[in-house]
């Protein structure tokens, strides 16, 4: 009978075929951290620090009797309010062998260049880290010797009052409940969308164009709204129309941006929204509405890499940053918080 080795098996000290290319799927992208337009002065106290709210009396039609002296007078600091925020400490760390670093000529990396590969992608995952965070639901808290201090993320600085928790924000900045939608993603309408740009204007008196930050559900549900409307009984589609070239060749469907009585919206999907949920579907149906204005960064250290000591296993360093999300006005804010 013939032999099947070589049929089967490769012979032996055949070189492997494989390409120079490392391939990354998960590359979710960073959108509120990227574009957040203040990046306040470098922290002094990371633990605490805090920060002054004030709004406007509300309007007067009272006239002023003729003759009468003035008897009354104003407070102008009486609605100013102090907001606190802290910091919280992110920190990636990288070893790689000294085989890998120093002999091994990886496909895709190269001759020691595997710990510079290894520190970029670090870098990029410390990123993920703060965006996560500071898009999540993360009260904050204050540290000590065991427990580490967190900034408190997106989803606990837009909510209803409460008065309680670490660092409570003020009644008269808080989101109002107008703001803060839950309606399921599936039976959302732009009704409903509508309203809470109308509770964001009630709330700032402006126009100003705003940015959503959307889970792809959220995103998918928006774009739905030149598709069908949503009834009692079933989906059925839409009297609204759309033009584009028919000599395109595509089918287009895609809202980037909602011009609505209140605002212009751009909306940017994200995947890396309410990232503390119990669900993906929670995730992905959640959604803030913002101008970049809003929003501080402030660094106790910026993302930085640290060579550690080489022990003789192979080289060694971190990555690390230390990182507070402020917000300057809650109330002027928005949240879509549907579970689906």
């Amino acid at each position: 009978m013939p032999s099947t080795v070589g049929a089967l098996f490769p012979s032996t000290g055949n070189r492997e075929d494989l390409l120079d290319i490392i391939s990354v799927v998960d590359a979710k992208n960073t959108p509120i951290s990227s574009s957040v337009a203040k990046v306040g002065a470098d922290l002094n106290n990371p633990g605490l620090y805090s920060y002054q709210a004030d709004s406007y009396n509300s309007p007067t039609t009272d006239g002023v009797v003729d003759s009468a002296d003035v008897s009354d007078f104003d407070d102008p600091t009486k609605n100013r309010v102090l907001l606190s925020a802290r910091a919280q400490k992110f920190r990636r760390t990288i070893k790689v062998s000294d085989f890998q670093q120093n002999v091994q000529d990886v496909a895709g990396v190269g001759k020691k260049k595997e710990m510079a590969r290894g520190t970029a992608r670090a870098i990029t995952e410390l990123k993920r880290d703060i965006e996560a965070t500071i898009s999540s639901d993360n009260n904050s808290v204050e540290g000590s010797g065991s427990v580490a201090y967190k900034t408190r993320g997106l989803g606990s600085w837009i909510a209803a009052y409460t008065g309680t928790g670490d660092l409570p924000v003020p009644a008269s900045q808080a989101t109002p409940s107008a703001s803060i939608n839950n309606t399921a993603t599936t039976a959302l309408t732009e009704s409903v969308l509508q309203n809470v740009l109308q509770s964001i204007y009630e709330q700032t008196g402006t126009t100003d164009r705003l940015v959503m930050v959307a889970g792809p559900s959220l995103k998918k549900a928006i774009t739905n709204f030149t598709r069908f409307t949503v009834n009692a009984t079933s989906d059925v589609f839409s009297l609204r129309q759309s033009t584009q070239n028919a000599d395109s060749g595509k089918l287009v469907s895609n809202v980037s941006f909602y011009e609505g009585d209140f605002s212009t919206v751009e909306i940017v999907p994200s995947l890396l929204l309410a990232a503390n949920a119990s669900t993906d579907a929670e995730k992905f149906a959640r959604g803030y509405v913002m101008s970049a204005d809003h929003l501080m960064l402030r660094y106790g250290r910026r993302p930085r890499f640290q060579e550690l000591e080489d022990m003789g296993g192979g080289p060694r360093g971190l990555i690390d940053a230390i990182v507070s999300l402020a917000v300057m006005t809650p109330k002027a804010m928005a949240k879509f918080n549907a579970t689906a």
